[in-house]
């Protein structure tokens, strides 16, 4: 199918599961700010907004190394202990991100999110948009987090969707190769700072600029 092409009414029946991070909400502003307050505790160098953008999707301890070339889980248990409220403060969704999700379930889609992140629900509270989801799989759910295809697989379960109805909407590779794995079609959003050339690359069946894209790709 053309990417561009809209599903029609006939596909709307199913499943739409959604990471989180730089797909529903810009969490990059909050976790530079909370990353260089890290760095300069603990006497690391200070990271880019583009350096961290990069990261985003990567369990935390893969996209530490990712950013200072080692980890000490010292790090983290700072990081979550004396960041993460911070964090939350300067998250957002998206513009037309609720909107969007509210038409979603109107239509009879059953919604999920599927996310790299630990403590997932606090944050998918605290970005306002919990009320849209029936699911909600975070890294703490989860023996082998995306792109294994466990945390789609079993978000699937609990929302009683097959993969051959259901969408994994994502910003990144990650979910990319989530979806392919798992059996899920991937929507490509590229407000994760991929662009469509290299989403439909990794197999996007289709790619929106945003969450308010997928009205007339789904309905």
């Amino acid at each position: 199918m053309d990417p561009s092409a809209s599903v029609g009414k006939q596909g709307v029946k199913g499943a739409v599961l959604f990471d989180f991070d730089m797909t529903l909400v810009d969490s990059s502003i909050g976790i530079t700010y909370c990353l260089n307050r890290l760095a300069l505790f603990f006497g690391l160098a200070e990271v880019s907004r583009e350096e961290v953008v990069r990261t985003i999707g990567y369990p935390m301890v893969h996209a530490m190394e990712m950013l200072w070339g080692h980890f000490d889980p010292e790090w983290i248990d700072h990081y979550r202990e004396h960041l993460v409220p911070l964090e939350y403060e300067r998250m957002d969704a998206f513009p037309g991100t609720r909107e969007t999700l509210s038409r979603l379930r109107e239509e009879g889609l059953a919604l999920g999110v599927v996310s790299n992140r630990k403590r997932l629900v606090p944050a998918v509270e605290s970005s306002g948009l919990k009320e849209f989801f029936l699911s909600v799989v975070g890294l703490e759910d989860v023996k082998n987090p995306k792109p294994d295809p466990e945390p789609v697989r079993l978000s699937l379960k609990i929302l009683g969707s097959e993969a051959g109805e259901a969408f994994l909407v994502g910003d990144s590779e990650i979910d990319a190769e989530a979806a392919r794995r798992s059996g899920v079609r991937f929507i490509g959003v590229t407000s994760g700072g991929r662009n469509r050339e290299i989403l439909l690359r990794e197999g996007a069946w289709a790619v929106t600029d945003g969450i308010p894209g997928l009205t007339g790709i789904l309905l």
